[in-house]
């Protein structure tokens, strides 16, 4: 992992689990949950969502956030459309779901060097290109950040993955694993204390749903997410 300041979530010697909420699209909520702690907020823009409309309306958002909170882009677009509009949003990290060529991510990383990477990685081998632990950890770790290990291939599930296997693979991973996949309030603290990972990634277990099935963030739900998050930290000395 490169070289991080002192008070860069990215920094390995800074103590405790890192915090990512993830899916803002709107500027009310995404403005008050950039000051609860996490360090980092998640925006998605996938290839088959108008890239331009959200675009514009993420660039608008991150205008107003808490300078410290780190903007990261869930995605899947094509390297040639990612990477002027991760220069032109001023992104600090995005978290990249397609299998690409490893030489594709080097590539990004060349032109854009403050740039984080999470690689998504599901702990269902199968649902990987190579589906094996080993290798698909050999083929991304030297050219990511970080990886995002959710319980399945597409987030948002609401699901947990087999724990025992996330913390093998948590050991087992050169770079930082973020762990992701049916986390709530609610279990959080079991999770890190099984899992052990660099820091936990929440999206449906800090929404609600409405009757048209549209989903919002649920600022007590985020905030109680961080206090589970910090006290399973103080438990095991890792604070």
């Amino acid at each position: 992992m490169r070289d991080s300041s002192r008070n860069s979530p990215w920094n390995p010697d800074r103590p405790g689990t890192r915090v990512k909420l993830c899916e803002f699209e709107y500027l009310e909520a995404a403005y008050e949950a950039s000051f609860l702690g996490a360090e980092f907020l998640g925006f998605h823009i996938f290839s088959d969502q108008d890239v331009a409309e959200k675009s514009a309306r993420f660039a608008a958002i991150f205008r107003e956030l808490n300078p410290a909170v780190h903007k990261t882009l869930l995605t899947d677009l094509p390297m040639d459309q990612l990477r002027p509009l991760a220069a032109e949003l001023g992104l600090e990290a995005i978290q990249y779901y397609d299998d690409c060529p490893p030489e594709d991510l080097d590539a990004l990383r060349e032109d854009l060097p403050e740039l984080r990477i999470l690689k998504v990685m599901s702990e269902k081998a199968e649902e990987n290109d190579p589906s094996d632990d080993d290798a698909f950890l050999a083929r991304y770790a030297p050219v990511a950040d970080a990886f995002l290990l959710d319980s399945f291939r597409h987030g948002g599930t609401g699901v947990t993955g087999d724990w025992s296997h996330c913390a093998e693979i948590v050991r087992k991973s050169p770079v930082p694993v973020f762990l992701a996949g049916g986390l709530t309030p609610y279990n959080v603290r079991d999770a890190i204390e099984q899992v052990r990972p660099f820091g936990v990634d929440v999206e449906s277990g800090v929404s609600d749903y409405l009757p048209d099935g549209r989903r919002l963030k649920n600022m007590l739900k985020c905030r109680l997410f961080i206090e589970k998050v910090r006290e399973a930290d103080w438990r095991l000395g890792r604070v």
